[in-house]
């Protein structure tokens, strides 16, 4: 029997969720991108860097993955890195949704119709798969 590691094959690195709900700040109504690794961690409840932003005009939302970074109060916990997002609820139409780090990039397309539910065109490559 071999002591050597096995290491898990990950089809991507980060599962990006969109979704509408309430901004648990504002508690009004928005849409909110959850972002988590694959790659699970054994010590801590890692926080993953992300800029939301959008262009109204040109109705596109661009969500940017930054680094990893421990959270102010390390708790032991094990687990995926995971981080939310939120932007006030878009009016209805199709979105442009792009997630990109460093030169790497995903892109596709979410409607939000008029009672303000959100469906998402699926989409996956090896830096990411988006999903509803």
């Amino acid at each position: 029997m071999s002591d050597e590691r096995i290491e898990p094959s990950i089809d991507h690195e980060y599962i990006v969720e969109i979704a509408t709900g309430i901004d648990n700040d504002t508690r009004k109504p928005a849409v909110i991108v959850r972002v988590s690794t694959t790659r699970e961690f054994t010590s801590f409840a890692y926080d993953i860097s992300l800029e939301l932003s959008v262009d109204h005009s040109a109705k596109s939302v661009h969500l940017e993955v930054g680094g990893l970074s421990i959270p102010s109060v390390m708790m032991p916990a094990k687990g995926g890195a995971v981080s939310e997002r939120s932007i006030e609820l878009l009016p209805s139409g199709t979105y442009h949704f792009t997630v990109a780090k460093k030169n790497r990039s995903l892109e596709t397309s979410f409607v939000i119709s008029k009672d303000g539910a959100l469906t998402v065109k699926s989409a996956s490559n090896s830096f990411a798969h988006i999903r509803a």
